[in-house]
């Protein structure tokens, strides 16, 4: 059941961007690749398939969540072509069990911004916050505040990151809204990006007035309904509007569902949910990031998009290894939704590790699992092991 009552506290985390010349990222093999059986659309819930009937290792898989079981994840689901391949639920999980995702929300409300721009709500992202919030008008560095500095965090909004300072003086006041729009305007905006949750609320609170009802009203109106998602909580702050940079709790099925969404451009069962220029200008890289392991990936519009490791997935070795992009959304923790669209594969993960490496890393061995995009001989023995280690990640005490 729906509940968006209440608050809720999350970490974030600092990062260190500069803004590059736009790329684009585009989701659109799914949609195209043909492969996807009769289980596509999974709104009464997820048709289910032996791994090696979607071409994957059930051996490697089951490998994998052996190896990641001691490692703080606590749920994860794996999709391939619309078909739910294997999923894993630490103690005191079930598929039903809805859990905090964390920053994952940001991506949620960038859907929603997708949504009411499709329905009139907002005229474009070009349109200026003053519209909403006219003090705005006073400040020439505010006034010049859009939409789309927003979705990108380059509002120029002082926000502080060390030991979440802002965010945490922003839950302690009495209006959120309020504290954000008085932080000194120190850049211009669309010059300099900060990780914001101050941004990701503030876009919160213009689509709630920009769409005439409580923003958790619309995502079900709008998204959650017709995916069929029922299971869920979204916590508001003390004026009743929907916490845009963390606070809500899906579960794990449902995080997939979203991702599907996405690789599939926005369709949903013959019904166009968001507008696909919409998800290709939200998967368009504003922000250039570059990661730990030296891959330079970015940041659209509150997606995170990285290429992932040449020659993860296994096949014809004559054949030369497909470039893997993937789009993600993500929340501290591990909180993950990966959406890897040549490779029409969703991995939906919940976690509690400070290893920021770790949810990437049990992607990746997800993907060496995909061996072929044909059909492979059935192996019951390796399905035995899966269901072990299945068996075995439920065993595991989980902090809930």
């Amino acid at each position: 059941m729906r509940d968006t009552n209440g608050k809720n506290s999350g970490s974030v985390s600092p990062h260190a961007w500069r803004q590059e010349t736009e790329g684009m990222f585009t989701a659109e093999h799914g949609s195209e690749a043909g492969r996807s059986p009769a289980g596509e659309w999974p709104t009464a819930g997820w048709s289910t398939a032996e791994p090696e009937r979607m071409g994957m290792d059930s051996g490697m898989l089951a490998d994998t969540i052996r190896a990641f079981r001691d490692r703080g994840v606590r749920s994860l689901v794996v999709v391939r072509a619309g078909m739910l391949v294997a999923e894993a639920y630490g103690a005191g999980l079930q598929p039903g069990t809805p859990q905090d995702v964390r920053s994952v929300t940001k991506s949620i409300v960038s859907m929603l911004a997708g949504a009411a721009l499709a329905d009139g709500r907002l005229r474009s992202v070009e349109q200026r916050i003053s519209d909403f919030y006219p003090e705005l008008k006073n400040d020439p560095k505010t006034s010049q505040l859009r939409i789309k500095h927003l979705l990108s965090m380059t509002s120029g909004l002082a926000w502080n990151n060390a030991g979440d300072q802002s965010s945490i003086e922003m839950m302690h006041s009495e209006d959120w809204v309020q504290y954000i729009l008085e932080r000194p305007a120190i850049h211009m905006p669309g010059r300099v990006s900060t990780y914001s949750n101050g941004d990701a609320h503030l876009l919160s609170a213009v689509l709630q007035q920009a769409v005439g009802m409580p923003l958790a009203d619309y995502a079900q109106a709008r998204l959650f309904g017709p995916l069929g998602i029922t299971d869920y909580r979204w916590n508001a702050d003390p004026q009743g509007i929907a916490i845009g940079a963390w606070a809500m709790a899906l579960t794990p099925r449902d995080m997939a569902k979203l991702g599907w969404l996405y690789l599939k451009g926005g369709e949903w069962d013959g019904a166009r949910l968001l507008p696909k220029k919409w998800v290709r200008e939200s998967l368009q890289r504003r922000i250039v990031h570059h990661y730990k392991d030296g891959r330079k990936g970015g940041y659209g519009y509150y997606w995170w998009l990285k290429p992932l490791v040449p020659g993860l997935t296994g096949g014809d070795s004559s054949k030369p290894s497909p470039k893997l992009e993937a789009f993600y959304a993500a929340g501290s923790g591990g909180q993950r939704i990966f959406v890897i669209p040549a490779l029409e594969l969703v991995a939906a993960f919940t976690a509690e590790s400070p290893d920021g490496e770790m949810p990437e890393e049990l992607l990746n061995g997800i993907v060496r699992s995909i061996r072929s995009e044909t059909p492979l001989q059935a192996n019951p023995e390796a399905a035995c092991r899966l269901t072990q280690a299945v068996s075995s990640f439920k065993a595991q005490p989980q902090n809930v």
